[in-house]
């Protein structure tokens, strides 16, 4: 039986969610994020989404879905305080 994934947006709680409309948002904001990093600078990126996991099982948990744009180290610095349950998506900017 399938799980539905808690769904957020910017940190906001939005509900119960099937993986389908999970993986439209995800396709969705990681359009976005292409589109934004065309205009950001070569030390940014954009972060578009994390996605928690269930440690035993892998199966997602939540996925939480946004533009930020931010520099690089900001991002590396998030990386170390973040569950290792979790995974965070970003895009950088192809034209630098």
């Amino acid at each position: 039986m399938a799980k539905d994934i808690d769904l957020y947006m910017n940190t906001k709680y939005c509900g119960f969610y099937p993986l389908g409309t999970i993986e439209e948002y995800f396709d969705e904001y990681s359009r976005k994020a292409d589109e934004m990093a065309r205009f950001i600078d070569w030390d940014e990126i954009i972060l578009y989404a994390i996605l928690a996991y269930d440690h035993y099982t892998g199966g997602i948990l939540s996925a939480d879905f946004m533009l930020l744009r931010m520099p690089f180290k900001r991002y590396a610095e998030l990386g170390r305080i973040v569950s290792e349950d979790c995974r965070m998506f970003y895009k950088k900017s192809r034209t630098n």
